[in-house]
């Protein structure tokens, strides 16, 4: 891929640290090619992820304006704040790559001054709130699997020719092999409960499990929620976590184990809600249980169809007991697993970061190439 007419990207990374490793892949393919590629990034655990994950962007860099040091990788200042101190540094590329959506709001600031906007999906769940407005003012927008790709288009958030089907850029960065978190070789569960208090079993089930998980020394738990876990539902778990120091129960409040796929990948059972971090645990089919804390109409509910890969458990006690049963029972939602992700994460002939990159090249020369007629 030959650079042509100097375009420029600006990658940001003014979410939580988690967003990062889905667009760093593309930023970093960008940045090999010749592309001038800077990231703009809002705390320090965003540069660490580079820094481990791809530490040839190290030089790219930029802080943004409100910069977060030493604070819990959960935290993350505002936004809006550091897209609106920093329009006169955007409004200087030619396109933004961004994994978050506040970022629509430049359509409205800058006017025909602002950049062309690309997106990429932080993630490929099933959630209702994924399908969502904001999603029309990108220019390009990319998706993992054919399920968003049909949905965008049947929501008429996107068109044939601003969405694009890439495969799944995160798995571009992942290091090689997971650490090893327990010193046996007893099965590991990973509990990872959302952060939504509507739809996530943390709050409701959260201390229940754990006297179970507690009592259960046949496996080990990692505990690990939603890196957005908020309020209530973080004070439970620092107080949780607290109270029961076993040797088979890990807990992590967020670090980047929690978001580069460490914990799916060293997990052989996975239990959770709604979380999209069920489709990375599945890039190896393995035993999945699911928690219902609604008694939720699931059965034909699109934003549920995660729930057909395994048992859904509607207390703490059937939890446990779909727990020490899902490896014999695995075999009757192997064929929904392996279905289910054909459907969310498409296999890419080149790196999914590759071909993104290569896109967005194409559009933005073309762009630029227009412009100066």
């Amino acid at each position: 891929m030959t650079p042509l007419l100097n375009p420029s990207v600006l990658v940001l990374a003014i979410g939580e640290a988690h967003q990062l490793l889905h667009i760093l892949g593309p930023a970093r393919e960008l940045f090999r090619s010749g592309i001038k590629t800077d990231i703009l990034v809002a705390t320090d655990w965003h540069e660490r992820l580079i820094a481990s994950h791809a530490p040839e962007l190290a030089s790219q860099i930029v802080r943004a304006p409100l910069f977060n040091k030493h604070r819990p990788i959960y935290q993350c200042p505002p936004r809006l704040p550091n897209l609106l101190l920093s329009l006169i540094r955007i409004s200087q590329y030619d396109a933004i790559l961004t994994p978050e959506r506040t970022s629509t709001v430049l359509r409205r600031i800058l006017g025909k001054r602002c950049p062309s906007l690309v997106h990429i999906l932080h993630g490929a769940g099933d959630r209702a709130q994924g399908y969502e407005g904001r999603i029309r003012l990108f220019d390009l927008v990319f998706v993992a699997g054919k399920k968003d790709y049909d949905a965008f288009l049947n929501y008429k958030l996107a068109t044939a020719e601003t969405c694009h089907v890439i495969g799944y850029c995160k798995f571009d960065v992942l290091p090689e092999t997971p650490p090893k978190f327990f010193e046996n070789d007893l099965p590991v569960v990973l509990y990872n409960p959302h952060f939504d208090t509507n739809l996530g079993s943390w709050i409701a089930f959260g201390p229940e499990l754990l006297e179970r998980f507690s009592s259960t020394p046949e496996f080990n738990f990692i505990i690990a929620p939603h890196l957005r876990l908020r309020g209530k539902g973080r004070r439970l778990f620092d107080e949780l976590s607290r109270s029961f120091v076993r040797p088979n129960l890990r807990f992590d409040g967020g670090s980047l184990h929690s978001i580069n796929m460490d914990y799916t990948r060293a997990a052989d059972i996975y239990v959770g809600d709604v979380s999209s971090q069920v489709y990375e645990f599945l890039r190896t089919p393995k035993p999945c249980v699911f928690i219902d804390v609604q008694t939720t109409d699931w059965s034909n509910n699109p934003f549920y169809r995660h729930w057909t890969f395994g048992k859904v458990a509607k207390s703490p006690a059937e939890t446990l007991e779909c727990i020490k049963s899902a490896h014999a029972d695995h075999s009757d939602f192997m064929p929904a697993q392996q279905a289910g992700f054909a459907a969310a994460i498409a296999p890419a002939e080149t790196t999914p970061s590759a071909r993104a990159a290569e896109i967005i090249h194409q559009f933005l020369t073309k762009h630029k190439r227009q412009k100066r007629k």
